[in-house]
């Protein structure tokens, strides 16, 4: 764990200021949640994503994706790789987003398939941003291996992203 150096007093109800040094590198904004976990005598704070809640949920419907049509199926918030099918896991699980895929999300409201380096390989990637109350919240990623995107069911891709933004909508 690297310690920054930087210390904060604790005021009378509780409260500390976290540096803004920290909240621009990790693109904290006034209003938005973290979360906290306990780990060996430390504190841990992370940028809070509804996602993560959702995760368990929807491993199964990767799964079944992955299952139906062969391809890795992702699911990340605007940082990481939250969840993904079984042939990703160890690939891509947890993995920080490449700063490509954070500027996709930041301008794409609607799906899109390009060719890309995706961590090291030139992948075909689908991209569905997820969003909720106009801000894209993640994405629904798939990446191309066996079945291409225009012979897949698009209608199923759709649904599957309505649910999730119906799940992300339920945690609010």
């Amino acid at each position: 764990m690297k310690t920054t150096g930087m210390v904060r007093r604790i005021d009378d109800l509780g409260r500390i200021v976290i540096p803004k040094e920290i909240r621009k590198q990790l693109m904290l904004k006034e209003g938005e949640s973290v979360s906290f976990t306990v780990e060996h005598h430390h504190i841990i704070l992370t940028k809070f994503s509804m996602l993560h809640k959702l995760s368990p949920t929807i491993q199964i419907l990767l799964e079944r994706l992955y299952t139906k049509y062969h391809n890795t199926f992702l699911l990340c918030d605007q940082n990481c790789i939250v969840v993904c099918s079984s042939d990703g896991l160890a690939k891509y699980q947890r993995r920080e987003l490449t700063k490509d895929l954070m500027l996709l999300l930041k301008q794409k409201k609607e799906q899109i398939e390009l060719t890309m380096d995706f961590y090291g390989k030139q992948e075909t990637v689908t991209l569905y941003p997820l969003c909720y109350e106009q801000e894209v919240q993640g994405a629904l990623l798939m990446l191309s291996h066996q079945t291409p995107y225009y012979q897949m069911d698009q209608t199923l891709l759709e649904f599957v992203k309505d649910i999730i933004e119906e799940e992300i909508e339920a945690c609010v």
